[in-house]
């Protein structure tokens, strides 16, 4: 039988099939055995052999004749259809053969124009709303262990776009299928919905597949960073905020514990109000290249000190209690630390800033270029995709690091003002992609936006080896790690070794209770002298006994264990997650896409 017309009894309309259609038929043709043999087998006036009443003699037969016949005829008959339906496929599909082949060049030339004004048409429609992402279709595992999360095998698990804003992160071992098998195939579908994306290509060999990603949904992409346009990282930012994006740095780069601390505030202070001064008196030199020249240059911080002094009166009163809160610091604080105090800060201040003098740094990041600069704001109103590219070998990993960390910091403060900027757009999704995000996470922002992304639109993509690079990532911080992954509640895990991921695993799925029955079996033999025969010789006896056992208990085991991790191929991941109002745990079969 053509497989294509099998029945799956699993499924609800399987089930409800053999229910009401499969039984029903067997009990039919039973009753009707039955009914026959009482009536056909003996005149009514004969007793029957072997004691047997007329009823129970019809009722045993009919049960036997009316169970096998009735299956046998309930196969046949689902034969004849399948047989009649593959006809009748055939037929129509040798019909529209030769209505293809009967076809001028014009009239294919004609549909095959209207199918591309059809699909241009159908990607216009999806991209004025967002219907969700598609994960993968579920295998059933966790739904035939009894799990409260299972899914029914074959159905699709897809996330809506409150579900999507809920973050998901992607664990992995290297090579597991985290790129071909998720980001690729989210990304497409996101491209396809019009969504804004903010890219990361932090291991800088993304950009080919963004291309062709784009030219799939009919987009286009551009370059921030290496070869592409610029990003003054402080441009419509506060000096404290742009302050604040500094200490992530700090905080990043180890020195915000312990006796740290004191250096990363004092030198988060001085970069306040060193960039106070910029925005008063240079704004086109507010950039992360100019406050390193007023950070680092005494000459030319003394001079502006003195320039706004003179200029103090052209000033509005708001300008003028900002410039003589920085001038009273640099006068009655600053000029009074010995010199050692001031070196200490400078030196916590030069890990972060040093990098970004470097030319090639100054001109992604504080100049414009011949592509202009990039506006960030576009990702709401237009739906455009960046792709941040910093090549490591280029800017240094350092210098790249914080580069990354600073577009972060400032995506994340342009999401939390959308909805205090009615003229934006609302509503569109914007994402947020990177791989190996461990290397750009930080205690406090991490913390502070993912809990309340979701309002904002913004839908999380990151994906990482496993839980102990982001544990390691955030200087061993256990709370903080799991405070992140909180906020990250769509969880898709392909094959890993990593024990932290695993115990994740553990501690979220639980366990269930396992059926264990153990068998046993004994067998002993001896032979003991028990006398003398009447021969004179001796006269033995033989005992054996054999005894079996069987014992069943009830032991605790993981849902989801390390063997089936162990089991899973690229092609199969673990999705722990929340679809609407329910937990969703399974096991999801995932097709890759290459590109």
């Amino acid at each position: 039988m053509d497989k294509r017309y099998s029945i799956d009894t699993n499924t609800g309309w399987g089930a409800e099939w053999f229910q009401r259609w499969a039984i029903r038929r067997l009990v039919y043709f039973g009753i009707g055995a039955w009914v026959g043999l009482v009536i056909g087998l003996y005149p009514f006036w004969r007793q029957m052999p072997e004691g047997f009443g007329r009823w129970g003699y019809a009722f045993w037969w009919a049960l036997l004749l009316g169970t096998i016949g009735g299956f046998l005829f309930h196969l046949f008959s689902m034969a004849l259809d399948a047989a009649k339906v593959t006809n009748e496929q055939a037929k129509a599909e040798a019909e529209a053969a030769a209505r293809e082949a009967a076809k001028t060049p014009e009239q294919r030339a004609a549909e095959a124009a209207a199918r591309e004004a059809e699909t241009a048409q159908r990607r216009a429609d999806m991209r004025q709303q967002f219907i969700g992402l598609h994960l993968g279709d579920s295998v059933g595992m966790m739904y035939g262990r009894g799990h409260v999360g299972g899914v029914p095998q074959g159905q699709h698990v897809e996330l809506a776009r409150e579900d999507a804003s809920k973050n998901i992160i992607i664990f992995g071992g290297t090579g597991g299928g985290k790129t071909s098998r998720s980001i690729n195939p989210l990304l497409r579908q996101l491209f396809m919905q019009n969504a804004g994306a903010l890219i990361f290509d932090i291991k800088t060999d993304f950009i080919k597949e963004v291309g062709a990603l784009t030219n799939m949904a009919g987009r286009s992409f551009k370059v921030v960073g290496d070869g592409g346009m610029t990003l003054n990282l402080f441009r419509g930012c506060t000096p404290e905020l742009a302050a604040s994006y500094l200490k992530s740095c700090f905080l990043v780069q180890g020195q915000g514990s312990g006796d740290g601390a004191f250096w990363v505030d004092s030198s988060v202070e001085m970069a306040r109000h060193c960039l106070n001064l910029l925005n008063l008196l240079r704004p086109h030199q507010y950039s992360i290249a100019g406050l390193y020249d007023i950070v680092f240059d005494n000459a030319a911080r003394d001079a502006l000190v003195a320039e706004g002094a003179e200029k103090l009166s052209e000033m509005s009163d708001r300008d003028q209690r900002l410039f003589i809160q920085s001038q009273r610091f640099f006068v009655n604080v600053w000029n009074e630390h010995d010199e050692k105090l001031r070196k200490n800060i400078l030196g916590t201040m030069n890990a972060v800033l040093s990098p970004f003098a470097h030319p090639d740094m100054v001109d992604a990041f504080s100049i414009e270029s011949e592509q202009g600069e990039a506006d960030m704001t576009e990702l709401v109103n237009d739906g455009a995709v960046f792709l941040v590219n910093l090549p490591m070998t280029k800017y240094g990993r350092e210098g790249a690091r914080f580069a990354y960390l600073l577009v972060k910091l400032r995506f994340m403060n342009m999401m939390r003002e959308r909805r205090t900027r009615q003229d934006w757009n609302q509503d569109r999704p914007v994402a947020f992609v990177c791989d190996e995000y461990q290397a750009i996470v930080d205690p406090i922002s991490d913390t502070d936006f993912w809990d309340k992304s979701r309002s904002t639109r913004t839908i999380g993509i990151v994906s990482m080896q496993g839980v102990a690079s982001l544990v390691h990532a955030l200087g061993n911080n256990r709370s903080v790690a799991e405070a992140i992954l909180q906020n990250f509640r769509q969880r898709i895990i392909f094959r890993t070794e990593d024990e932290a991921t695993l115990r994740h695993i553990r501690d979220v799925l639980g366990q269930v209770d396992v059926h264990v029955t153990s068998t046993g079996y004994s067998a002993s033999e001896s032979e003991t002298l028990s006398g003398v025969n009447a021969s004179g010789g001796k006269q033995m006896s033989l005992s054996s006994s054999e005894s079996e056992s069987e014992n069943t208990s009830i032991q605790r085991q993981d849902l989801f264990g390390a063997n089936d991790m162990r089991s899973l191929s690229a092609d199969y991941c673990l999705f722990v997650g929340n679809v609407g109002d329910r937990a969703v745990d399974e096991v999801l079969a995932v097709k890759p896409l290459y590109v």
